[in-house]
């Protein structure tokens, strides 16, 4: 993977290590983020050093790739960002970011964004990414209109909230 393509003066977008374990333990099981993701049970670290083992293998057999944010400075994990269902024949794949909460609304978010769809457009020659965001969601989707996106449609009664539905908007990159 070229790392310039993949780096600002800023930020880094780096493969997932080992060292990362305590980290994705400490993100993946607070509640907090649940309503926004798909988690919806606590996470062993044995499961997550599994996960962490397996993201080394290939982008094209796994059609996913999970991305630690660095601060290039002070080599601190700001959040991920995530690419899945990467489908190489139609070209497209889906985005998901995740900033932890304390260096939420400084734009972290929107330079990994950048650096990610750089990548996505030039590298591995995608033709559009896309996105689920809930509609209750403004910040997300500020940063994704920020980045290019268009919402392109609404998707009802798509999550479940406690003992309610919400609805998510539908965004769009085209290259």
């Amino acid at each position: 993977m070229n790392n310039e393509l993949l780096h600002n003066t800023i930020i880094t977008l780096r493969a997932i290590e080992p060292e990362d374990l305590d980290l994705f333990y400490k993100w993946e099981n607070d509640t907090m983020y649940w309503e926004h993701g798909s988690t919806i049970v606590p996470f062993s670290r044995y499961a997550l050093k599994q996960y962490i083992q397996a993201t080394t293998q290939d982008v094209y057999e796994t059609k996913q790739l999970r991305l630690m944010i660095e601060h290039v400075r002070d080599k601190v994990c700001l959040g991920t960002i995530d690419v899945s269902q990467i489908d190489f024949f139609h070209k497209r794949a889906e985005m998901g970011v995740f900033i932890d909460k304390h260096y939420q609304q400084k734009g972290f978010a929107v330079m990994a964004i950048q650096l990610l769809l750089e990548y996505l457009f030039s590298f591995l020659d995608l033709e559009q990414v896309y996105c689920h965001v809930p509609k209750n969601n403004i910040s997300s989707q500020k940063m994704l209109l920020k980045t290019g996106f268009v919402c392109v449609g609404e998707k009802k009664h798509w999550i479940r909230k406690g003992n309610e539905f919400e609805d998510v908007l539908f965004f769009q990159k085209l290259k």
